[in-house]
């Protein structure tokens, strides 16, 4: 091929990191990408002319579908997999040039997802955990622990501070099981008042008491049938409820609310709290059986600031998050991003992301500078106000956008689809910062 007809296109393919290499029929090498060659050709200046069959490679002659295109010819898109790598992506297929009249090889190798960080659910739209990738010490251990335990059904206790990510985490749990295309049904102990909690989970039968459906009531642990049944404070869970739950765990059976049957149910249960369960057992106020059943498998999410590799990619996922949710596009500079790093951030993972929607929000340009911090109440101008002055900035900018969106909406429940949290948090919040 002649240089001619690469060489305009370099810069772009270069770009991509992707493995992308063209051969002649013969197999000959006529180009690669600086992502091939980072992954395959290390330590080579040049391979340009050689024949594949040279590059001394192993993961590159295990996935590579060049010898079934030379012998059939046929364009294919399909998933590899080499060691405990994971799935490569290969798509090869031929490429006609008209200038020198000949037809080349492309073969593009997509490498397999690295580990993912977990991104807070509240007040956003549900996004996979694979679309975004981190290198954090602190969550590869667990991340490779959940993908071991995948094919069991062992409960799984998630513990940790809030806005940790726990919940992310059991979504992630449930996505590597073998149940990951049944059901995924959360309940949230601290956000359903207490004399409503057993009837949201075990459901109730016609006429079960005054004001009941006349139909009766599905509970929550029968819409998770053969599914995973998450419950997100677990710690709250009324005492006297914590024997039902302890059945349900033990022998798969429930009964619901005014029946006298009882009902069998294949469910995995996953739980989280942030509270100190061998301290509620103390105090008489969580089943030591029940704490036991609930962690055969325990994960601790540590906190952000014992995380500082996680930073910046939280950051460019939430940036990326709110630029698509507002329709704008702007960046960071690094002197703003630093300024971010150097927060003790006690609100976790949930205290960045309000932070950086704020930031989006009201940064006068299409690049966030350290200029702009100071919009957060002063937070990060001084180091010894750090651990306050960001709680008090995320609580005023939560407040702010409570008053637009209920002067807009005028009621909770438009309020909660429009920020896309659940209604019991939006009327929680809204009685919070007083808006009526």
């Amino acid at each position: 091929m002649e240089k001619h007809n690469i060489v305009p296109l370099k810069s772009l393919i270069d770009a991509i990191g992707y493995y992308i290499c063209i051969y002649n029929y013969k197999g000959v090498i006529e180009y690669y990408n600086s992502a091939f060659k980072n992954a395959y050709l290390q330590g080579l200046d040049n391979f340009m002319g050689k024949h594949y069959s040279l590059i001394e490679n192993d993961e590159f002659q295990s996935i590579t579908s060049l010898p079934s295109f030379i012998k059939n010819g046929k364009s294919t898109s399909l998933q590899k997999r080499y060691g405990t790598h994971g799935l490569f992506y290969v798509n090869i297929s031929s490429v006609f040039n008209p200038e020198n009249n000949t037809t080349y090889i492309v073969e593009t190798i997509a490498p397999p997802f690295k580990a993912p960080v977990l991104p807070i659910k509240e007040g956003m739209t549900q996004t996979p955990v694979e679309d975004i990738f981190l290198g954090d010490e602190k969550m590869r251990s667990i991340l490779e622990t959940i993908n071991r335990i995948s094919n069991f059904d062992s409960t799984v206790l998630i513990t940790g501070e809030s806005g940790t990510g726990k919940s992310m985490l059991a979504n992630f749990i449930h996505s590597k099981s073998k149940r990951a295309n049944r059901p995924f049904v959360t309940i949230n102990c601290a956000a359903i008042p207490e004399n409503l909690i057993e009837s949201e989970l075990f459901g109730y039968v016609p006429g079960a008491f005054t004001g009941a459906n006349p139909k009766g009531k599905k509970g929550l642990v029968e819409q998770a049938d053969t599914g995973t049944l998450f419950l997100d404070e677990i710690g709250l869970l009324p005492l006297n409820l914590q024997a039902k739950f302890l059945q349900l765990i033990q022998e798969k059976t429930y009964t619901p609310i005014g029946s006298v049957k009882t009902k069998k149910v294949d469910v995995r249960i996953i739980s989280a709290t942030n509270l100190n369960l061998k301290k509620q057992i103390q105090e008489k106020n969580f089943r030591e059986d029940l704490y036991y059943r609930l962690r055969v498998i325990e994960f601790y999410m540590p906190p952000l600031r014992e995380r500082q590799d996680a930073i910046d990619s939280l950051i460019d996922y939430f940036l990326n998050l709110y630029n698509k949710k507002y329709g704008i596009r702007k960046t960071i500079s690094q002197n703003a991003r630093q300024l971010l790093h150097n927060s003790s951030w006690s609100g976790n993972i949930r205290e960045l992301q309000y932070v950086i929607e704020r930031l989006v929000v009201t940064s006068r340009e299409n690049r966030i500078t350290s200029s702009d911090i100071p919009l957060l109440e002063g937070a990060l101008t001084k180091e010894e106000n750090y651990d306050v002055s960001f709680d008090m900035a995320v609580e005023k900018f939560e407040k702010e956008l409570l008053l637009k969106y209920y002067a807009k909406y005028k009621s909770s429940y438009k309020v909660a689809d429009a920020l896309g949290i659940s209604q019991t948090k939006a009327s929680r919040l809204l009685r919070k910062y007083d808006i009526h």
